[in-house]
């Protein structure tokens, strides 16, 4: 509740940010689409194309030709994977600073609020950094753990469904309530002198007795985000074949960077909760800088 307020305390500035958003993120799937569609479809001719000539002289041409397509697909895709992490890095930033400088009740530009992001953004992508490598390790863990299990009970793919969807929704589950720790901590890199590690551990600290909060905090958006990712997997498949499936794609786009920019104002709230929960007030300092101003001991000195 006090996320939603948040947007309407400066409406402005959070509508600037998420216009800001929207509009570079279309832009960025579009260009996606439009450069890797031709490209698809190529490959998929000259793929037909190379089963049809096992055997001939054409074969060696057509395969040499094959592998220069897909090296040119790899290297398009991963330069829009580059500017597409870069892009959600900055505004993810933008959007922890705005909501923060709204909390504490202070005003700031537009133009100020990006400066200010560019110039803190070392601290979120070295966070950001640790925080893949703690997704990528549970993802291999999971493959660790789940292939015994498989080999062991004799489990198949032809078995039912319902037993994966489960397993599915366990480790979604156990990875949010872990990931509470990790979304904290991109906060605390954006609205503090901490980074990696070091943002970890501060993160791990302050969500000392509200982790439940921020565990529940992940189970809403990740139900919320669910029917975008299955109409993103839908009109994913028609949308090679039919322009116009890049329309509902393109509203999926922004619905999806609407939920991320409340989770991040949410957790940025949680983080001023935390910080009150463990006695320290804070004080914004020139927009971006926070620092401890006041600390109320939970044990009197003057006791042995």
């Amino acid at each position: 509740m006090e996320s939603q307020k948040l947007f309407f305390r400066n409406v402005k500035l959070m509508s600037c940010i998420f216009l800001l958003i929207i509009s570079l993120s279309s832009i960025l799937f579009l260009s996606n689409m439009l450069s890797i569609k031709p490209s698809i479809t190529d490959f998929s001719l000259k793929a037909n194309l190379l089963a049809m000539n096992i055997g001939t002289p054409e074969f060696a041409n057509l395969l040499n030709t094959l592998k220069g397509d897909l090296r040119l697909f790899v290297g398009l895709e991963w330069i829009f994977v580059f500017v597409f992490c870069f892009f959600s890095l900055f505004f993810a930033t933008a959007s922890i600073l705005a909501s923060a400088v709204t909390y504490c009740g202070k005003d700031m530009s537009i133009k100020e609020l990006l400066s200010r992001a560019v110039k803190s953004l070392k601290r979120p992508f070295l966070t950001w950094f640790y925080i893949t490598l703690l997704h990528l390790g549970y993802f291999l863990f999971l493959i660790t753990f789940l292939g015994p299990v498989v080999l062991i009970f004799n489990l198949t793919f032809t078995m039912p469904s319902l037993l994966y969807i489960i397993i599915f929704l366990l480790a979604l589950v156990f990875e949010a309530y872990l990931a509470v720790v990790w979304n904290l901590a991109l906060v605390v890199s954006v609205l503090e002198e901490n980074c990696g590690i070091g943002a970890l551990g501060k993160a791990g600290q302050l969500i000392k007795g509200l982790k439940i909060r921020g565990f529940f905090l992940n189970l809403l958006f990740g139900a919320l985000s669910l029917p975008v990712f299955y109409g993103v997997h839908k009109f994913s498949q028609t949308v090679m074949s039919s322009n116009a499936a890049m329309i509902p794609l393109l509203l999926l786009n922004s619905i999806s960077y609407l939920i991320g920019m409340f989770k991040l104002m949410a957790y940025t709230v949680l983080y001023h909760d935390c910080k009150a929960t463990h006695g320290e007030e804070l004080e914004m300092q020139g927009g971006t800088e926070y620092t401890k101003v006041a600390f109320t001991p939970l044990i009197s000195a003057d006791l042995p």
